[in-house]
């Protein structure tokens, strides 16, 4: 009988895509299934957790308050993606971050103990959660050094480089969070993409979509 409904949420993740039918089936046996309203948390800063948050349907963004109780946005996810990977594996199982849904979710939750059991049967599954993780870090890197080091226009010009593809830009994420994403006031986050569209940078189809004219 074919995968249906929630049993796909994880068949499509990078860290189990590799598994062969049964052994997805007996992932699918270790999931817990939530439907989530916009609004709520899957999880935030200080709450103890230890389980990994897939998502099947719907946004949830994950974001974190610097020392001036500004949000910084970390990510968006949606489709396939994944989270709460961090308290898998650290002894400080307090989270550092805010886990908010955007659109009305539908949720798959693995617990610690069931993914670490998976890990040892499946090693594969290791390594891969290895590849993400220093994507994910390589991303944040790059954000922190855009941050530091550029201004307005670079940091958006370079967010821009390393979202097109083709010769087009379409944001998967608000203006507004894209803003919090850069660091910068969404009246600044408009004034330069006005900024770029008068340079001849890019050319505005949308609210979010963009045609990319020259970055190289």
């Amino acid at each position: 009988m074919g995968l249906q409904g929630h049993e796909r949420c994880v068949s499509r993740v990078p860290i189990f895509s590799h598994l062969e039918m049964d052994e997805l089936e007996e992932v699918f046996q270790r999931i817990n299934h939530q439907h989530m309203k916009k609004g709520e948390f899957l999880f935030m800063a200080g709450d103890r957790s230890s389980s990994l948050y897939v998502i099947h349907k719907g946004k949830v963004r994950v974001y974190r308050l610097n020392d001036n109780g500004e949000e910084q946005l970390i990510r968006v996810l949606a489709h396939s993606d994944f989270t709460g990977e961090l308290s898998l594996f650290s002894d400080d199982k307090e989270s550092k971050s805010y886990a908010e849904v955007l659109e009305d979710a539908q949720i798959c939750r693995i617990n610690r103990e069931d993914i670490y059991g998976l890990m040892q049967k499946y090693p594969d599954i290791s390594i891969k959660i290895i590849e993400s993780f220093a994507e994910r870090l390589n991303d944040s890197e790059l954000l922190t050094t855009n941050i530091s080091l550029l201004n307005s226009k670079e940091k958006l010009i370079e967010y821009i480089r390393t979202h097109t593809k083709g010769d087009q830009m379409v944001l998967t994420m608000t203006k507004k969070n894209l803003a919090s994403y850069l660091s910068m006031q969404p009246e600044t986050l408009t004034r330069t993409f006005n900024k770029l569209e008068d340079e001849g940078y890019v050319r505005k189809i949308n609210n979010k979509t963009y045609d990319i004219l020259k970055l190289k």
